[in-house]
C-alpha cells in the first residue's frame, strides 16, 4: 500500500511538470565570464535527471568494483558452506541406514570448510569407532582438538565416551583431569558419577557426592539410584564382618530394605555363615518392591524349619506365577523340607520356563535327597548336554 502511495505521488508529480512545461518551457541563461547559455527550462530539468541518474549509476559501478574480491571471496565461503551442509546431510542420512563408512567420509570430506567442523571431526570419530577404525577415530579426534582448541571439555567427553569400552581406565583419566579443570561442570560432573559408579570406585564416588548434589548434576531419580548404588557397592566390597556391620549399622531403617543394598548384605552374610534374621529381612523388603536376587538368596537360606519360609514364598506365586527364580527357590525349599513331589514339580516348572544349569542342579540334589539316583542322574546329564556354563541370574 505505501508503494502504491509514493507510485501515485511521483506519478502526479511528473504529469504537473509536464503540463507546465508544455505550456511553457521557460528560458535560462547561464553566465559565466565572457560565456554565455541560454536553453529552455524542460532542456536544463532533463539534463540535469540525466546527470544525477549517470551519476548515481557510475557510483554503483565504482563501488561494486571496490568491493568485488571481497564480494568474491563471500560468495566462495558460502558455497564452500554449502557443500559442507550438504555433506553433513548426506552423512547424516547414511547414519541412519547404518552405512557407517559412507557417513565418515561424507562427514570428514568437508570438516575443514564447515562452520560446524567440530560436529563433522567427531560424528566422524564415532563412526571410525563403529567400524574399529581406532587409528582414524584418534586421528580425527586430533583434529578437532587441533583446530578447536577452546572446545576441548566437548572432545574431551566424547573422547571418553568412545574409549569407555575397550580402554575404561583412559577413559576415567579424560574425565579426571576434566573434573579437575572444571569441577562444578554439569555434564562432568554426571559422565564422572557414571564412571566411578562403573568401575566400582565407591570411595571416590563417595566423595563426589556433595558435589553432585550441590549443582544437581543429575535429577532426583538418577541421584536416588546412585545413592543406591553406592550403599550397595559398599556392602558388597567390605573386606571383612567388622566393616560390614558397621556399614550396616550406619543405615537407616528404610535405607536396609532397599532391594538393591539388602541383597549385597545378605549375601555377605550367607556367604559367612551368618543367616539370622536374614529370612525376616527379606521378607520385609519384598513386600515393598519385588527383587528376583532377594528371592534366589531366600531359597538359599538354611537356618530355621525350611517349611515356614516355604509357606510364605508360595503366598508370592499369586503374582509372580511364571517366575523362574521363585519357581527354584520354592522347589529347594520344598526338597529341604523333604516334600519331594512338590519341591520336583516347582523345578520342573522352572525348566520349562528358563532352562538353567543351576536349576538342573537343584533337581538332581532333590532326587537324591528321595533315593532316585537314576533319576538324578538323569537329570545331571541333561544339564550337561543343554546348558553347561550358564547361570540362572546371568
Amino acid at each position: 500500500m505505501r508503494l502504491i502511495l509514493i507510485w501515485a505521488i511521483v506519478f502526479l508529480v511528473g504529469t504537473g511538470l509536464a503540463t507546465l512545461l508544455l505550456y511553457d518551457n521557460g528560458q535560462v541563461s547561464m553566465v559565466w565570464n565572457d560565456w554565455v547559455i541560454e536553453t529552455s527550462l524542460s532542456f536544463l530539468v532533463a539534463a540535469v535527471a540525466v546527470a544525477f541518474i549517470s551519476g548515481y549509476f557510475l557510483i554503483r559501478l565504482f563501488l561494486n568494483l571496490w568491493h568485488l574480491p571481497v564480494f568474491w571471496r563471500h560468495s566462495r565461503r558460502l558455497h564452500r558452506y554449502s557443500k559442507a551442509e550438504n555433506s553433513m546431510a548426506k552423512g547424516m542420512i547414511a547414519l541412519e541406514y547404518g552405512d557407517w563408512q559412507t557417513a565418515e567420509k561424507q562427514l570428514i570430506k568437508s570438516a575443514k570448510q564447515s562452520e560446524a567442523g567440530l560436529v563433522h571431526y567427531l560424528s566422524a570419530a564415532k563412526m571410525a569407532h563403529n567400524q574399529k577404525a581406532y587409528d582414524r577415530r584418534d586421528q580425527y579426534l586430533q583434529q578437532a582438538r587441533d583446530e578447536y582448541v577452546s572446545d576441548y571439555v566437548t572432545i574431551g567427553l566424547v573422547e571418553a565416551r568412545l574409549l569407555w569400552e575397550e580402554q575404561p581406565e583412559v577413559a576415567l583419566s579424560i574425565l579426571e583431569t576434566l573434573h579437575e579443570q572444571h569441577p562444578k561442570h554439569i555434564t562432568i560432573l554426571a559422565e564422572y558419577s557414571l564412571a566411578l559408579r562403573q568401575l566400582g570406585l565407591w570411595k571416590r564416588l563417595e566423595d563426589l557426592l556433595p558435589v553432585i548434589k550441590k549443582t544437581r548434576a543429575i535429577d532426583k531419580a538418577e541421584l536416588l539410584a546412585l545413592e543406591h548404588s553406592l550403599l550397595a557397592g559398599k556392602l558388597a566390597t567390605a573386606m571383612d564382618e567388622t566393616t560390614l556391620d558397621a556399614l550396616w549399622a550406619q543405615l537407616n531403617s528404610r535405607q536396609k530394605l532397599i532391594p538393591q543394598v539388602l541383597v549385597e548384605y545378605v549375601e555377605q552374610r550367607i556367604g559367612r555363615g551368618q543367616e539370622v534374621g536374614l529370612a525376616l529381612l527379606i521378607e520385609k523388603a519384598l513386600k515393598k518392591e519385588w527383587n528376583d536376587r532377594l528371592v534366589y538368596q531366600y531359597g538359599r537360606l538354611t537356618l530355621g524349619p525350611a517349611f515356614e519360609r516355604l509357606k510364605k514364598a508360595e503366598m508370592w506365586l499369586k503374582d509372580q506365577e511364571n517366575n523362574p527364580v521363585l519357581l527354584l527357590s520354592l522347589g529347594r525349599l520344598a526338597c529341604r523340607s523333604q516334600l519331594w513331589g512338590r519341591g520336583q514339580n516347582h523345578l520342573q516348572e522352572s525348566l520349562k520356563i528358563r532352562p538353567e544349569v543351576e536349576t538342573y542342579h537343584a533337581l538332581a540334589q532333590c532326587y537324591e535327597a528321595e533315593g532316585k539316583d537314576n533319576q538324578a542322574a538323569l537329570t545331571y546329564k541333561e544339564a550337561i548336554v543343554r546348558l553347561e556354563g550358564s547361570s540362572l541370574l546371568d
